[in-house]
């Protein structure tokens, strides 16, 4: 199978070179190019879709706006050592300052594609090329417009919509209603899904199933429990993609095995990285010492530690357990033993063609097994146990070799409720949705709060970066920043 990641990194190396990290809201040089001189071929079709990838897929965000924000907030992982530290300490003690650099480097690289994507939506349809292809990759930049937008709005609540490429910062557009915000993101991902293949050529591209996707994980945070299982059930209908269970779970995640079907939508990493790009994840992870299996390996000094809490919701049997190191031989070839919240999660397996601290592992944003729990979750909520959630959760741990469940199992919807959200995490871990969940579940304080941190409600949301607010007279702090 064809693959995004080499039209990507080839994308990635031009926008480093061509952008830093500050004021990508305010790329008005890239539009200068302008339609009448430049946007006159197929390949600059291409060229603009890629330039949208490159920033919604960015290699160099996967540790900071999804795992220090998707987990490190969260009852699932804990961050320890090096340099990384100062950045991630306050992320997990919920002191969210405003001029955060994990928030200003979330807002400019999402704004950039953003504004690419309006770039691409615009001025594609005028190209004389052709139609099916000219469609799709519209179709694929309104997806990726979407997918930016619904996680700004994940972390950030209402976002200023920028809907066109003549638009920036310096105009100071206003934030949305919650209700403008979510209709605006339905809309968009209803109609890339509209035009968007079931499959695609190149895997790491949008597709109509990632499209119905997101929008049924936005229907499920938005409590739209109807329309959240209805879009689920839009994908589950469409038989294009099914549960790993062709070897031991944990192994889904294996260089080897990308491009699963399971796989909605990821992050693509390089096969073959180089020191430009890849995944970076376990360098991270590898406890002192670790003897790697492909070596030479980097070992930061950084320390990603899973809580042992977490680890408690696990039964012994379950094949998701090979995710994680509870003991390892080091360079001395010694037995080490790990302790309290000490366990590594090694989801992302070691990459035999990795090169220093870059593996070519995936990152996935969006797997069926989420599209079947959302299921599950929506219809307990709109029906109490039922056999439907019973069939498509056991679905999920028929996979990962643990035992059934049944209505005997539960009192009632929130007892259900409760194992399907304890069900997500063990299924999700590493994947950046434990903040999500809990919010949605309503816990996400209330367990900071047990862990000793000093949390309030409104921290549900993170602080819009200051920088932001300097330039722009009519974007409202989030309440209590």
């Amino acid at each position: 199978m064809k693959t995004l990641k080499v039209l990507y990194t080839l994308s990635l190396g031009a926008l480093l070179t061509l952008t830093g990290c500050s004021d990508l809201l305010e790329e008005t040089t890239y539009s200068s190019l302008g339609p009448t001189n430049f946007y006159s071929s197929a390949e600059d079709a291409e060229s603009l879709l890629n330039g949208v990838y490159a920033n919604s897929q960015g290699y160099r965000d996967l540790l900071r706006d999804y795992l220090a924000l998707g987990e490190m907030t969260t009852d699932m992982l804990i961050e320890r050592g090096g340099g990384i530290n100062a950045n991630t300490q306050p992320i997990e003690d919920f002191e969210f300052p405003s001029g955060h650099p994990y928030f200003q480097f979330l807002w400019d690289r999402s704004y950039s594609a953003i504004f690419k994507a309006n770039v691409t939506i615009e001025n594609v349809p005028t190209i004389d090329m052709d139609e099916d292809r000219r469609a799709i990759i519209v179709a694929e930049a309104r997806f990726l417009r979407a997918l930016n937008y619904y996680q700004l709005y994940e972390r950030f609540g209402p976002v200023p919509l920028i809907i066109t490429s003549q638009t920036s910062a310096v105009d100071r557009p206003s934030r949305p209603s919650k209700e403008e915000m979510v209709s605006f993101l339905i809309a968009d991902f209803r109609e890339a899904a509209s035009a968007l293949p079931i499959a695609q050529e190149q895997f790491g591209r949008a597709t109509k199933g990632a499209a119905m996707g997101f929008l049924a994980k936005l229907y499920l945070n938005e409590k739209q429990w109807q329309n959240a299982a209805d879009a689920a059930q839009e994908v589950i209908n469409g038989g294009t993609y099914d549960l790993f269970t062709q070897s031991e779970r944990f192994k889904l995640f294996d260089v080897s095995n990308e491009g699963d079907n399971e796989f909605l939508f990821v992050i693509p990493y390089p096969n073959n990285p180089d020191r430009n790009s890849g995944n970076t994840y376990l360098s991270h992870a590898a406890p002192p010492g670790y003897n790697f299996q492909y070596p030479p390996k980097v070992n930061f000094a950084a320390q990603f530690k899973t809580r042992s809490d977490f680890l408690d919701l696990f039964e012994d049997n379950d094949q998701r357990l090979g995710s994680f190191v509870f003991q390892y031989e080091n360079m001395a070839g010694e037995t080490v033993q790990l302790g309290e919240d000490d366990v590594r999660s090694f989801k992302y397996l070691e990459d035999p063609n990795g090169l220093g601290d870059y593996s070519g592992n995936d990152f996935p944003l969006l797997r069926y097994s989420d599209i079947l729990l959302t299921r599950a979750e929506a219809l307990n909520e709109l029906q109490g146990p039922n056999q439907e959630s019973f069939d498509l959760i056991n679905q999920v741990r028929d996979a990962a070799g643990v035992a059934p469940v049944s209505a005997v199992d539960f009192s009632g919807m929130g007892d259900l409720r409760d194992f399907i959200f304890d069900e997500r995490g063990r299924e999700f871990f590493t994947e950046a949705l434990r903040r999500q969940d809990l919010i949605r579940q309503g816990t996400f304080i209330e367990k900071a709060v047990a862990r000793g941190k000093t949390a309030s409600d409104y921290q549900v949301l993170f602080p819009i970066p200051q920088s932001e607010i300097d330039k722009n007279a009519n974007l409202e702090q989030n309440p209590g920043y």
